[in-house]
């Protein structure tokens, strides 16, 4: 998986997009390891994808959305 830094500048939009990636997945009843498990990664990526210490590429967006089932631009929208 390819990870993107994420700069100051970019807080606030993935922010938004954390909160809604949490949601879906706490709205599914899954753990981090759960959705780790479903899309390929370790609890700790998850939770650094939450927390927006790092961002997914467009592979791993397309694959989080698929299993949350939600539509990519819906979950990643910034």
């Amino acid at each position: 998986m390819k990870w993107r830094m994420v700069r100051n500048s970019d807080n606030e939009n993935n922010m938004a997009m954390n909160y809604r990636m949490k949601s879906a997945r706490v709205l599914r009843g899954w753990t981090q390891r759960q959705l780790g498990e479903q899309v390929g990664l370790k609890e700790i990526d998850v939770s650094r994808l939450e927390t927006g210490r790092v961002a997914p590429d467009r592979g791993m967006k397309e694959k989080i959305a698929a299993v949350l089932g939600k539509p990519a631009f819906e979950l990643f929208l910034s």
